[in-house]
């Protein structure tokens, strides 16, 4: 019995369905006890000085205690504010719902615009239909400026959505700066990974960015869409580097994933190799609509 044939529609995937596996942020508790245990240990080391030097350990461990707790608050509140607009999100899955919670970041949006966080919640809400519109809100995000844990959040979205209009150079100017060691959670670093190869590939280190995608598996359910941002920088990469087969592989992974990502590359502008790809690959699962040929009569 023959396959069934995919059906693909103009429309990208609605964005809700990305913004749904959103990872609830955590407080990382191991951390936690780590800094409460060195703090122990210096209000003890300082309580044994104490008959010879007198109280200035004591008077040391307390200002490292109140730096300490300063910074845990610090964590706890940019933790809630993360999972506040990720509930938020959440229920971005239609357009309605789109419209609903730009409305509400856009309340909680602290003036001058200064929230990264919020501003990249608002952007991920508008680039299915606005990508410009998604660019020119992180872009107007001062980045140095914007918590450490969170730049490169800001650098790793602004350069997706550069690699999405076809702006690889400005992208890869982004994710030199981005840090994969300082990102702990599985599918946010995966993401990160995708984003770099995918710079690399486009503008002349494909061979960089072949090394990077062979420490990620797309197959790997906890990396979960971000699996068709990893095929995608795998095609590029492959691409590039003369490997057609590979190519073709990863591309045929990623019409199981998402086929409007492999629609994406028969669009304008796309190098002609790619777009050759991708018409092969959609016409293969019978998803290419066929050109109607027109008789001239006289």
């Amino acid at each position: 019995m023959a396959k069934p044939k995919k059906q693909i529609t103009a429309a990208p995937k609605d964005a809700g369905e990305a913004l749904e596996q959103i990872e609830q942020p955590k407080m990382n508790w191991k951390v936690l006890g780590l800094i409460g245990v060195a703090l122990a240990v210096v209000w003890v080391i300082a309580g044994i000085l104490q008959p010879s030097i007198g109280y200035v350990g004591l008077i040391v461990a307390g200002v490292l205690t109140v730096i300490a707790l300063g910074f845990l608050i610090w964590i706890w509140r940019l933790t809630r504010k993360s999972a506040d607009i990720a509930a938020i999100l959440r229920g971005a899955t239609d357009k309605e719902g789109r419209v609903a919670a730009l409305e509400q970041l856009r309340a909680r949006q602290t003036p001058g615009g200064k929230d990264a966080l919020n501003a990249i919640a608002q952007a991920q809400l508008v680039a299915q239909e606005e990508p410009a519109e998604a660019i020119r809100i992180l872009e107007g995000i001062d980045i140095n400026k914007a918590p450490a844990m969170v730049q490169d959040d800001v650098r790793a979205n602004l350069a997706m959505f550069y690699l999405m209009t076809g702006r690889a150079r400005d992208a890869r100017e982004l994710t030199n700066e981005i840090r994969l060691d300082r990102q702990p959670q599985a599918k946010a670093k995966a993401m990160y990974a995708a984003v770099v190869a995918e710079s690399l590939a486009r503008t002349g280190d494909a061979e960089e960015a072949r090394k990077l995608l062979e420490t990620y598996d797309p197959k790997d359910k906890e990396f979960g869409q971000v699996s068709g941002m990893l095929l995608r920088a795998q095609v590029y990469t492959f691409t590039a580097t003369k490997k057609r087969g590979r190519a073709r592989e990863a591309m045929d992974q990623l019409l199981e994933v998402d086929p409007n990502m492999v629609a994406a590359f028969i669009q304008k502008g796309t190098r002609p190799e790619l777009s050759r790809l991708a018409k092969q690959v959609l016409a293969s699962a019978g998803a290419l609509p066929k050109q109607k040929m027109r008789v001239r009569t006289r």
